[in-house]
Order: C-alpha cells, then sequence, then structure tokens
C-alpha cells in the first residue's frame, strides 16, 4: 500500500471562498498533497485541488519541485 507521508517543515496556502489557511504538506509516491481536515487533497497544476472549492497560493516543501502554475508540484526527493 502507498501511504500518505507528512514532508517535514513544509507548509502550503489554501484558499476557499475567500479564506486562507496554512496547511501540512504530504506526499504519496511523486503526487502532492495537503491536509484538509482529516482528509487529503491533491495539488495540482493552475493553483487546482481535487477539491472543487479550493485552490492553493504557495508551497514550500523540501524535496518539491514546482517550475510555475502551469505545472504540477512533484515530489522528487527521498
Amino acid at each position: 500500500m502507498n501511504r500518505f507521508h507528512v514532508i517535514e517543515d513544509s507548509a502550503v496556502i489554501l484558499r476557499s471562498k475567500g479564506m486562507f489557511r496554512q496547511a501540512k504538506v504530504y506526499r504519496r509516491g511523486n503526487d502532492v498533497y495537503a491536509g484538509w481536515g482529516n482528509a487529503f487533497i491533491r495539488l495540482m497544476r493552475g493553483s487546482a485541488t481535487t477539491h472543487p472549492n479550493v485552490s492553493w497560493d504557495e508551497i514550500e516543501a523540501d524535496g518539491v519541485e514546482w517550475s510555475g502554475p502551469s505545472h504540477q508540484p512533484k515530489f522528487t526527493g527521498e
């Protein structure tokens, strides 16, 4: 089973309905996720997420490669 693993000392800024919140960043394989309540939402290109009402603004996480809004963040660390 491929589990979720927290990326230590990481943060992502999430936006929903004009409200902002800071969340921990997780990885599962090469995909990058944010904690959302007691669940996870995947971060995608264009600031989109797998939750239709949530987008993300900025990410700071060791081992995560992101080349700008047209690219999806990917975990490249160990």
